[in-house]
């Protein structure tokens, strides 16, 4: 009984690894686009999760919100911190600071 009991324990281990780094992909990738959208530069893709919680989706299913913090710069001197949000693979928020314009 604990044997299978540690089966899907490990199981359960690996497929929260394996999609924490999906996700980690897709919020790159958000990231990268908000970046250019902005036109900022993604630092060092610096896209890091600072918060798993559980959360209900828009059809009132259980999923997982991750919010991620990133870096992006207007030049090379500054770093402004962003954040986004993904419930699922949906980019559900996201915040850029206000940043001094180039002229």
């Amino acid at each position: 009984m604990i044997d299978y009991f540690l089966f899907i324990f490990i199981v359960f281990i690996v497929f929260f690894w394996w999609d924490t780094t999906t996700k980690r992909e897709i919020a790159i990738h958000h990231g990268k686009f908000l970046a250019n959208k902005f036109h900022l530069q993604l630092l060092d893709e610096s896209v890091h999760c600072n918060k798993i919680i559980f959360a209900r989706t828009k059809d009132g299913w259980l999923s997982i919100r991750r919010i991620y913090i990133f870096s992006v710069s207007t030049n090379t001197e500054d770093r402004l911190n962003c954040q986004l949000t993904l419930i699922g693979k949906s980019l559900t928020d996201w915040y850029v600071p206000p940043y001094p314009q180039k002229i």
